[in-house]
């Protein structure tokens, strides 16, 4: 058998070793870049429904009369640059995800 590297103790890799040999094995590595890969993924969704949900709601508040028309015409620009951010974000989401699934 070949040689094989044991972990320091108390190594900060200690936690990809799932079977607990000692050892963290190419599968162990998969795995775990795997479940990174997942959670990037869900961290990414989140963020993009953030942000169209709150064009959303920013839309609806906008056209509450609570607040006076100067103060909508004195920020009118600032509201574009809002759409556009947040609009960026979502667009990026949903074109990375279908480039991602176009690559499987």
């Amino acid at each position: 058998m070949a040689n094989r590297k044991q972990m320091q103790e108390k190594s900060m890799y200690a936690s990809l070793d799932m079977d607990g040999d000692g050892v963290v094995s190419d599968p162990e590595l998969a795995a775990s870049a795997a479940l990174e890969a997942a959670e990037k993924m869900d961290a990414q969704r989140r963020m993009a429904w953030v942000a169209m949900g709150s064009m959303i709601v920013f839309t609806f508040a906008v056209f509450l009369p609570i607040f006076p028309d100067a103060r909508i015409k004195a920020l009118s620009d600032l509201f574009g640059l809002f759409y556009i951010g947040q609009a960026g974000v979502v667009g990026s989401y949903m074109g990375m995800t279908a480039y991602m699934a176009k690559g499987k």
